[in-house]
């Protein structure tokens, strides 16, 4: 499924206040490993079914030559608005887009219960 009309500039606006602006500062290529997904798909995988992917307003990805963790302190450092940047497993970055900006700043892991996480963000050595 193709996505249209809100869909399609809700990734146009997380492209232009977001990943553009960071990919322009840290000169380096942007990989996104997730970003629109239709619901369908969005079910199939176990996301969220209030996830933001769904709407076009969240993206998955890692920059090149950075870690994750890295990548967030620099996103934070540039001011960048978000409603949610998640330092996802020490593995790669979420970020999400809403209408009201929460600045929500998360890290998660995993241990024996499942999923975890804590505010901030955080190297996950710096957890144990």
């Amino acid at each position: 499924m193709n996505p249209t009309g809100t869909v399609c500039n809700n990734i146009e606006r997380l492209c232009k206040t977001v990943l553009q602006p960071l990919r322009d500062d840290v000169g380096r290529s942007i990989f996104i490993t997730s970003g629109y997904r239709p619901y369908e798909l969005n079910r199939l995988i176990g996301g969220s079914e209030s996830s933001e992917h769904i709407n076009g307003n969240a993206a998955d990805f890692v920059v090149a030559g950075m870690t994750p963790y890295e990548t967030c302190q620099r996103m934070i450092e540039l001011g960048l608005e978000v409603d949610q940047l998640i330092h996802e497993f020490g593995r790669w970055i979420h970020v999400g887009l809403r209408d009201e900006l929460r600045g929500q700043r998360l890290t998660a892991y995993r241990d024996a219960g499942g999923t975890r996480y804590v505010n901030g963000i955080v190297r996950l050595e710096d957890l144990t």
